[in-house]
Parts: structure tokens; sequence; C-alpha cells
């Protein structure tokens, strides 16, 4: 089943402005209007109308003109432009990926408006928990987004702000994001019901087609089509192409899975596509022709290729890659559905490879998150650690004062007393700073641990696909191949050349079986480290590649953890790889021990080839020995390598076993 996201009132959310409403003015008339300014108020105004009309532009000078806007506030004493300079900068960082930077921002607008009474400063205090509550929603961190929502509905409820229809919108989301659909329905409802109360026919408009969506989400599309019937009125008196899309879409996906009529769905994607491309929505546009390709495709229509050749081009214009990845696909099941395999298998594969960068890309992305969550929450917990420290020194400054009065005459006491709360102050120094290298450290070996388990599933993904997929299709054809034998006559030269065909294959299914067993061998997961390098170890020696030797001491009587398991297996199957390509070695041993006294895990590596620098190891290392020194490292072991040119190789590696 697709998976819909509920939309906000507005793309943004910014303050409305106390001051004169300014129209809709070309940047450069903005400047303009900046540079004239007779006053430092007018110069405020025309900072805040320059900067609300490019929140989501990627102009260089936004950031100057939100620290001149602060720069001016501060001199003239004018809260609400202070902290609506805070509120601009918040949702523009928010808005290009600086979760960190917006998060600063937002602490110093609540510590301007904080305790101010005055109504438009309340509502900037909404302002700041709606948009804060936003970026937590972006990081995934849905529980803290909520209170940051339920404050903003606190706030625009005394105010009777439109932007509480947002809020409820945002709470939805969330809860659709922790699967609590019933929780989402019932705040659709709410934004449904405030959009009433305001009056405003494209923010109920909005909200219905959101409450249709949610409804989607739980396959109550009879429900969502009878929403649908009654936003209609308001989207077709508000002749809004956005608006128009939203429907159009919605409309294709009821008559898609609920009433299965495919030529009505494919008219609605179609009425979407069009007034995407008249609002100039890539994103939209994406959607729309994704919605109709895959029908058209399902029916073997010919207008799917015409909607191909437009979903890649705008993918290649705009750098989207999942477009351009989609398209791929699409091109792949065209050539496939048109008989032409050889071009399908080339889209196929374009498809694949696009795929794989993606997935290292979404990994990366995930690990960026962690390290913004964990920034998010030690800059918390640096909060709570300074107001506890200031109330300690407003104690000591107390203490300290009533002991000037009482002890006037001991001053050598209250000296000496000062060197020891110093010594005391710095030893504390010291301790807090061995607590942040050791939290520092422990996220280092979190993302360590993030990036191998990511790295093992996709392999053991890719491995499944392999062995399972294309394992299978070849195998297929080889059958179907074996069976036409029988049926064909040929003459003698091509009967051989159809044997050898037959061969090569039965060579190449063998290869790609071999390549996904060391991608995630089963022997590893089913029989354990010791019989999983055993089994590596014969493989290699049966090739001829290299004389190998391998020897257990004690390792059948461990019980290892399975992530431990891996990574081990993958430090050896590395070193061997290491030694096999780069030292001309004619043996190779390898020697895996466990120690019951210390509870280690031994390894040893020794070959007999052209050896190398050690020294200069850690300065020239590839990504080979870098992975083995972030295994070793994740395992919370040790290496040590014996290495000189002419005298082989010996690798040492100690592994506790926790």
């Amino acid at each position: 089943m697709k998976k819909y996201f509920l939309l906000f009132g507005m793309a943004f959310v910014w303050p409305v402005c106390t001051l004169l409403a300014q129209g809709p003015t070309p940047n450069d008339s903005l400047r303009s209007k900046i540079q004239t300014a007779t006053t430092d108020s007018l110069k405020v105004e025309a900072l805040y109308e320059y900067m609300k009309a490019n929140l989501n532009n990627n102009t260089s000078d936004f950031e100057p003109y939100v620290n001149q806007m602060i720069g001016l506030s501060t001199k003239i004493k004018f809260k609400w432009g202070l902290s609506t300079a805070y509120i601009l900068a918040l949702v523009y960082n928010k808005n290009h990926g600086d979760f960190y930077k917006a998060l600063n921002y937002a602490d110093s607008a609540i510590a301007v408006t904080k305790n101010d009474t005055a109504k438009n400063m309340r509502t900037n205090m909404g302002h700041v928990h709606l948009n804060r509550g936003n970026l937590y929603y972006n990081i995934g961190e849905f529980e803290t987004a909520m209170q940051d929502y339920f404050e903003a509905e606190k706030y625009f409820k005394q105010t009777a702000h439109k932007s509480i229809a947002s809020v409820y919108t945002g709470i939805a989301n969330c809860f659709m994001g922790i699967d609590n659909h019933p929780k989402a329905l019932e705040f659709s409802h709410k934004a449904v019901s405030a959009a009433e109360s305001l009056g405003d026919n494209r923010l109920l408009a909005t909200n219905l087609m959101n409450l249709a969506t949610e409804y989607m989400n739980v396959n109550d599309y009879e429900r969502a089509d009878s929403l649908l019937k009654i936003a209609w009125p308001l989207v077709d008196k508000l002749q809004n192409s956005k608006s128009f899309f939203v429907y159009y879409y919605n409309k294709g996906d009821v008559e898609a899975y609920h009433k299965k009529d495919t030529a009505k769905a494919l008219q609605y994607y179609q009425r979407s596509l069009d007034y995407a491309t008249e609002n100039e929505d890539i994103s939209q546009q994406g959607r729309a022709l994704e919605a109709l390709i895959d029908f058209q495709l399902e029916i073997k229509q010919a207008a799917a290729k015409p909607n191909i050749d437009k979903l890649y081009a705008i993918a290649v214009e705009n750098e989207y890659r999942d477009l351009k990845a989609s398209a791929y696909g699409y091109y792949a099941d065209w050539y496939s559905n048109a008989g032409e395999y050889k071009k399908a298998f080339e889209w196929q594969k374009k498809e694949k490879e696009l795929g794989d960068s993606l997935r290292s890309d979404e990994i990366r992305e995930k690990t960026s998150m962690m390290e913004v969550r964990f920034r998010v929450n030690q800059k918390e917990q640096e909060i709570a650690q300074l107001k506890a420290k200031q109330e300690i020194q407003q104690l000591t400054i107390r203490q300290k004062s009533i002991a000037n009065y009482i002890l006037i005459g001991g001053a050598l006491a209250v000296v000496i007393i000062s060197l020891l709360g110093y010594r005391s102050y710095r030893h504390k120094q010291k301790f807090q700073q061995a607590k942040i290298d050791e939290f520092e450290t422990e996220k280092q070996l979190m993302v360590t641990e993030a990036m191998l388990k990511g790295e093992e599933q996709e392999r053991a993904r890719l491995a499944k696909d392999l062995h399972d997929g294309l394992g299978g299709m070849l195998s297929g054809i080889k059958f179907s191949l074996s069976n036409m034998k029988g049926n064909l006559i040929m003459t003698p030269e091509n009967a051989l050349a159809f044997e050898r065909s037959v061969d090569m294959l039965d060579s190449s299914i063998k290869e790609m079986r071999h390549v996904a067993h060391n991608m995630m061998p089963e022997v590893l997961l089913k029989y354990g480290l010791d019989t999983a390098l055993a089994d590596f170890c014969n493989e290699i020696k049966s090739s001829g590649v290299i004389a190998i030797s391998y020897q257990s001491i004690h390792l059948k009587d461990l019980n290892l953890p399975q992530t431990t398991a891996i990574a081990v297996y993958r430090i050896v199957q590395e070193l061997v790889a290491n030694a096999m390509k780069h030292a001309a070695a004619e043996s190779l041993l390898v020697q895996a021990a466990w120690e019951a006294a210390t509870n280690k895990i031994t390894l040893t590596i020794e070959d007999d080839g052209k050896g190398f620098d050690a020294a200069s190891l850690q300065a020239a290392a590839g990504i080979g020995w870098k992975n083995i020194y972030n295994r070793v490292e994740f395992l919370k072991g040790n290496i040590h390598i014996d290495s000189k040119p002419g005298t082989g190789t010996s690798v040492l590696i100690e592994v506790p076993n926790v």
C-alpha cells in the first residue's frame, strides 16, 4: 500500500508582520528599499520583507541581512523585530538542512519572547515552537516535535491565529510517523475544524484533502472519496493550480486502488500532471508522472514511452537522482514489454548502479542524521548542566559574601579556601572533559556500528538477490537451452558452439554463486566462525592461487555473537585478499585461537611475500586497511603489524569476546 503524508498549510511558516503589509516585489526593488530606508525602524521593515520573500531561496546575502536586522532591532530595542529575525533565520536554516544552527536561532528567539505578554510576541512564540516542531519532525524525533507542536497550540489559541491548523497537521504527521493512525485521524479532524472556524477556504480545502489522505492510509477509500467530493467546490472556487494538483492526484488514487477504474485513474493523474506543470513544481510533476507510467505500463499503453522520456528529462535537468532511477526502471520495463531484451537489460543495469549509489547516499544521510540527533541531545544536556552550574555559582557567591562579613579577620583562611576551591574546580573541569571525551568515543562507535551493520545488511540483501533472483533466472535459461537442443537440427559446428554457450552459462552461474557466497557466506550464519574460516581457506587452497594453511585452537568451543563473528570473518577475508593481491606470496598461514583464561580471540595471518614498510602504512593506507582498522576498533581490539621489505608480513590481532 502507498504511504501518504499530509501537507502543511504553507511550505514554511513565518510570523505575520505587525508593520505595514507590502505586496509581492522583485528582489532588486526589495534591496533598494533596504538601502533607501531613512530610519532604523523602516530599515527593519524592509529587511523583513526581503527575507520573507527569500526564505526558500539560496541567496548568499540572506544571513548578512539577518545579522543586520538583529543588530538594528537590538540598537532600537525593538523586541518584535529581534525575535522575528531569529525566527526567519530558524526557518531559513531548517529549510536548507542546517538543523543545529536552526536550533540555536530557536533558543535565541525563545529568550527574547519569553515572559512577554504582548499579543504579537505571544504569536511569535507560537511560530518558534511550530517551526522547531517541524525541524524535529524532519529529523525523525516525533515525540520531541509533538512537545513543540502542543506548545504552539497553546499560544495560537491565545491569539486566535490561523496557524493552529498547521499545528494540528504537524501533530497528525507525527502520529503517522509512529503508525498511530487513530490519533492521526483525530488531529486531522481538528485541523479541518480549525480551518472551518477561521473561515479560510484555502486552508479548509487543504485540510479536507489531508483528512482524505489519512483515510487512504488506513484503506478507507470510500470515506476519502466522500471528503474529496466535499472539498471539490472549494478547490474549484479557489482556481489554485497547487490545490488542483492535490485534488486530482488523490482522485486518481481513489479510482486506481478503490474503484479499480484504470482509465479514470489515468485521466485524473494526467490532470494532476498538467497542474503540476503549470505551477512549475518538479516534485509534483515527478509524482504524477510515476503514477501515470505505473498504470500505462501495466496495461501496455503506448503513451507510457513519451511520459518516461519526460520523467527522464526532468530528472536530468533538475538533478533528481531518485527520479532518474525510476526512469531507468521504467525504460527497462518498457523495452522488456516490447521484446527488446538487450536494451531492457542495459537500462536495468543502469537502474541497479544508480540504486546502489542512492542506497550508499542514504546510509551516509542516516549516519549524518544520527550525528545531528546526538548533537541535539548533547546540547540539551549542556543546557541542563549550565543551569545547574549557574545555581551552584550563585549559592557560592552568597556563601562567600556572608563569610566576608562574619570572618573579616580570617583573610588567610579565605585565601586557603579559595585555593582549595580553585583546585577542586580544576579537578571538576578535567572530570567533565573526560566525560565529554567518553561521550565522543561512544558516538564514534555508534556511527561505526551503524555503518558496519548497514554494510552487512546490504551485503546480505545483494547476496540473496544474486542467489535467489539472478541465479534462478540463469538456471532457468540453462534448463530452457538444454531442452531446446533436442528439438533443434544443427550442423556439427553449430552444435559445438551451442555446447560452448551452455558451458559458459554454467560457469557464469557458478561464478555468480561464488560471489554471493563471499558477500554473505551461509556457513558463517549456520555453523559459526570456525567452520566459516576453514571453509574460506579450503576454497582458496583448492583454487591453487596460493598455498594456504588454516589452524584453529579452541575456536570450536566458542559461542560468539553474530555481529562479532561477521566482523572477525571480514577482517580475515580482507587480510588474506591483501596477501594474495599485493604480497606476491607463495604460502599463507591463518591461525585463529581462543584463550578461555583471558576470553580473547587471537588472529595471526602470516605470508612469505615481499613485505612492506609497516611504519608508513597509516599514511598510505587504502580502503582495505581502513576497513580492517575500523572493525578492530569497533571490536575494541588491537592490531600489530610486523613487516619489512623482503621479509614477508605477520599481522597479529587480539579481540576481547564481550
